[in-house]
């Protein structure tokens, strides 16, 4: 992917000219600043600035270099000194819509983690135009909050699930930069919620743990589901009597070692749940850092009666 970013500009940046209408305004005709010193709020509806994001990606695409556009902050103007004059989240969208459409090569856009309480961002209406869209703080939200629980873990859930569901490519950010093997319990939690709703043609993990060696791949990812007992249609369906969130697969392979049926099982409340499950025996654990700097994943003998609050587990028969 190419990444851009024809929503903000800093004075050098590609989209950053002296054509003063590829600018936000206020309505008192001020540009409209960001939190990030020097940057400005651009206007999707200037006919140049889509002129230029166009340009610019038929550029690198004639090249060869590139599958699709990163589109960052789409559709945003959160975290700015005010608002554009007249405007309206709807009408915002709609021009970004335009605006991707204009640039005639796929897009992925960044705005997924916009969301409104539990429910998804009203930025996934993008998807009408893009090949699909990334959601930040994707259950790991930072290293001071490595693991994302209520409201905002049931909005990544139904992201993941709506995104599958309308055939986008799905990428989830987990912005939890700690030493991977400082979080063995974070890293666990996040695959674990991302496997819940995850689907082997739109999913795809994006993690920032870090080793030695700089390769933010983690052994788990060798875990690869498939068979599901059920399609992830909806989390709400997936809550288990006793509270946790549960979801099977019929073929469950570590490293391309088949190791059968395994169940995936996350609490991402504050208190203790029970597992409600029987006929698990084993369980998958984690040790070390990332892929290269010994860092493994492997399957060993018991099983939790219970999850402790942001917790997850990963069984097998």
């Amino acid at each position: 992917m190419l990444y851009t970013d024809p929503n903000r500009q800093i004075a050098g940046e590609p989209f950053y000219t002296a054509d003063e209408s590829t600018f936000a305004h206020d309505c008192s005709g001020n540009r409209i600043a960001t939190s990030r010193r020097g940057q400005y709020l651009m206007d999707p509806h200037a006919p140049a600035l889509r002129a230029l994001w166009s340009s610019l990606a038929a550029r690198y695409v004639a090249e060869g270099r590139f599958d699709a556009i990163f589109e960052d902050d789409a559709a945003d103007v959160a975290y700015t000194s005010g608002r554009p004059c007249g405007f309206t989240q709807a009408d915002w969208l709609a021009t970004t819509l335009d605006m991707q459409r204009a640039v005639r090569t796929p897009v992925i856009y960044n705005g997924l983690s916009d969301q409104r309480g539990s429910d998804v961002s009203p930025a996934i209406a993008l998807n009408a135009a893009a090949a699909g869209g990334m959601m930040e703080q994707c259950y790991a939200v930072s290293a001071q909050t490595p693991k994302a629980g209520g409201e905002q873990w049931l909005a990544a859930e139904r992201t993941e699930m709506r995104m599958a569901a309308e055939r986008k490519t799905f990428f989830c950010l987990a912005l939890d930069p700690s030493e991977a093997d400082r979080s063995l319990d974070g890293r666990m939690y996040a695959y674990a919620s991302f496997l819940l709703g995850y689907d082997a043609t739109s999913s795809v993990l994006w993690e920032l743990y870090r080793g030695p060696s700089g390769l933010h791949v983690m052994p788990e990812t060798a875990l690869v589901p498939s068979q599901p007992s059920s399609q992830a249609a909806s989390i709400d369906a997936m809550r288990a009597p006793g509270g946790t969130y549960v979801r099977t697969y019929g073929a469950c392979s570590l490293a391309t070692r088949n190791e059968g049926a395994c169940a995936v099982i996350v609490n991402p409340d504050q208190i203790a749940h029970p597992i409600a499950l029987t006929g698990y025996r084993r369980r998958l654990a984690l040790q070390g850092s990332d892929v290269l700097d010994g860092g493994s994943a492997s399957i060993v003998p018991g099983v939790p009666s219970e999850l402790d609050g942001l917790s997850s587990a990963v069984l097998f028969r």
